[in-house]
């Protein structure tokens, strides 16, 4: 019967496990395939030198969508996104000189990856080579996937405790 409670620990960590990667790659693998494009974007790539480039009307589902189709996009790959290295060959840290690429969308510095953020119809994105902005931002709220993925790990922790403690008490 030990052997048992240890089997249905065993059964709840693995679902813990499954249930979070799942939750994981829902959010972040298939964003562009929920999405609708948006249109009439304008982005500016603000190179710190006092040299600009504008581009007008765009579409695109994320922000990366569209510096991708712009421009020349060097970028690391983290669970998180996708994090800028540089753009147009202009690198981050060039030089050791402090300047990272961070983007804006209408006045606000961005709080996610650009590939994470969805555009919407008429939206202003500035990318900046720049010393990294003070301002804190906040953490993007929890979806709805990791909130229901979150309430299974927890109904199936409370169900194997309660099976594992009513085993214990038979066994003694």
């Amino acid at each position: 019967m030990k052997n048992l409670a240890i089997f249905g620990l065993l059964i709840f960590s693995l679902c813990c496990f499954t249930a979070t990667t799942n939750v994981n790659l829902t959010s972040s693998t298939n964003i562009e395939n929920h999405l609708i494009l948006a249109s009439n974007i304008e982005q500016t790539i603000d190179y710190g030198n006092s040299t600009q480039q504008a581009f007008h009307d765009l579409a695109g589902v994320t922000v990366f969508d569209v510096l991708n189709e712009t421009t020349i996009v060097v970028f690391t790959q983290y669970l998180y996104g996708k994090f800028i290295t540089s753009i147009n060959g202009v690198e981050n840290n060039a030089n050791d000189n402090g300047f990272y690429w961070q983007y804006w969308v209408n006045d606000n510095l961005a709080p996610v990856a650009a590939d994470n953020y969805v555009l919407s119809d008429d939206d202003q994105i500035l990318w900046k080579y720049c010393a990294p902005e003070n301002t804190p931002t906040a953490s993007p709220p929890p979806g709805p996937e990791l909130i229901f993925g979150l309430g299974i790990i927890l109904a199936i922790g409370v169900i194997v405790v309660i099976a594992a403690t009513i085993i214990y008490l038979k066994l003694r």
